[in-house]
């Protein structure tokens, strides 16, 4: 962490004084970044929403373009990215172009949102792999301890050197990409390229039903993609290795979900996708498994969600750990989280405050009564993506500003018309989701719910707009140490 070694203008030491250790190559990183995406997952669990209340069969389309306006948001992302020296991702990012106020209101706009998911997951693994002890070895066991135990577990791998948890979620990633190309590769067999219909990317199949939705539900696909910049310190050359990993994770996981929805929308049929998925909300994917690769493949894609949810929460708690890391390194958030364990090399206080805060969280949500999937999941996984889509949109903003205060010649492509493409988009989707809020959270308590997710995602960004506020007045050396924060 040498580029954090500096001292702020008026002599304030703000960061640790040992690094993060690692080597993280473009593959290693890719698979870190591609996990969080959580490939299987989102065929399982988002397509349905992506089909049933965006336009049916357009699905596909709806992801080409969620990967448009993602490559558009990764242009200026990555011209910018070498002037990041350090694992703060957007905040670093904002706070370049907008100033430290606003770069630490995104910090813990982004901490909170990306916990929020964190957990959201955390309960939806424990139920899901309950279901899956339930039918297949009829073990019944509550759904929090094997929650719990996934968080331990999570834990124990955060706290470890890097590379280890590179590795198993490399394996996951690996199995569950593999099952859902199979399950393609029988779709288009059986159907002939002929049998390929070109209909999902018709003018009337896009205009139909609600293409708004649509684009937003395929862009909650990518949460995670960014991530690639969080990993720098531990990367080997982060000069070419970040800027790679980023632009191939965007198109790996862009082409994966066009191609895979496409198959999807085929196999189960152009007429019958629609009431099918709204019948099928949970088991689309499932019986679209069975009905080409029979019941063996449905019992083995049932696993790899597990290892997939898995994964994806594994990832999430290293992309957390390594948020407070940095805003510890610089006295916003205690100094001990910037600790970095002598031999792992890894943030490890932060790993275990991380994982306690899971725990208290969840146990206050079970005390709560509330259910792990209608309402933990969907209204934390909610709440956090509209708290990262308000970032990305951001962080366009920042890149457009930055470079207009460069001095030197720039790409305009790069520094102007893509971020304010990415930012188009961006807002546009954000705009979708606030307006139909109610209708993504569902349930008899919609209106309540979705009011309480605006006030936490706006209350998380004021709580550090007004810390730097506080900083600037009452403590101006920490404020200024701020700077090296990007």
């Amino acid at each position: 962490m040498s580029e954090l070694h500096a001292t702020g203008n008026l002599g304030v030491s703000s960061v640790p004084a040992r690094a993060l250790q690692g080597s993280l190559g473009v593959t290693s990183i890719v698979l870190m970044v591609v996990a969080t995406a959580a490939p299987l997952t989102v065929m399982v669990a988002n397509t349905p929403l992506i089909i049933s209340m965006g336009n049916g069969i357009a699905a596909p389309f709806d992801a080409a373009i969620a990967t448009l306006i993602m490559l558009l948001f990764t242009v200026g992302f990555v011209a910018m990215s070498k002037y990041i020296t350090n694992a703060g991702a957007f905040y670093a990012y904002i706070q370049k172009g907008l100033g430290r106020t606003f770069g630490l209101g995104s910090a813990t706009m982004a901490l909170t949102s990306y916990f929020l998911i964190l957990v959201a997951l955390e309960a939806y693994i424990g139920y899901a792999l309950g279901d899956l002890l339930s039918n297949f070895v009829g073990v019944h066991i509550p759904w929090y301890v094997l929650s719990v135990m996934v968080i331990a577990l999570v834990g124990f791998l955060g706290y470890r050197h890097i590379e280890l948890s590179s590795k198993f979620l490399g394996i996951a990633l690996v199995l569950e990409i593999a099952i859902v190309l199979v399950v393609d590769l029988a779709i288009v067999m059986k159907s002939g390229l002929g049998g390929m219909d070109l209909a999902p990317f018709s003018t009337s199949a896009i205009s139909s039903g609600s293409p708004g939705l649509g684009i937003m539900f395929a862009i909650y696909c990518f949460i995670g993609f960014e991530a690639t910049v969080v990993f720098r310190e531990e990367a080997k050359d982060p000069e070419r290795t970040i800027p790679r990993a980023t632009y191939i994770s965007v198109l790996v996981v862009g082409a994966f979900y066009v191609v895979s929805m496409w198959c999807e929308v085929v196999g189960i049929g152009l007429n019958d996708v629609l009431p099918f998925a709204t019948d099928h909300p949970g088991d689309m994917y499932l019986v679209l498994t069975e009905r080409f690769l029979g019941r063996a493949a449905q019992d083995l894609l049932q696993v790899l969600l597990i290892t997939s949810l898995f994964a994806c929460v594994l990832s999430l708690h290293n992309i957390v750990v390594r948020y407070q890391y940095v805003l510890g390194g610089y006295k916003v958030l205690p100094q001990s989280l910037a600790s970095i364990h002598p031999s792992h090399g890894s943030p490890h206080v932060s790993s275990i405050v991380q994982t306690m805060s899971s725990l208290i969280l969840l146990v206050a949500l079970i005390i709560g009564g509330l259910d792990p999937v209608t309402q933990i999941y969907a209204w934390g996984a909610t709440a956090g993506t509209l708290g990262y889509m308000v970032i990305l949109a951001l962080t366009c903003l920042s890149v457009i500003l930055f470079f207009r205060r460069l001095a030197g010649p720039s790409s305009v492509w790069a520094t102007k018309l893509a971020p304010a493409g990415g930012f188009i988009g961006l807002a546009t989707c954000l705009w979708i989701a606030l307006e139909n809020l109610p209708a993504l959270v569902g349930g008899d308590t919609a209106n309540v719910a979705a009011g309480v997710m605006e006030v936490v995602v706006a209350a998380s960004f004021f709580i550090g707009y007004a810390a730097a506020i506080y900083l600037k007045k009452t403590a101006p050396g920490r404020f200024e140490a701020l700077r090296a924060l990007a």
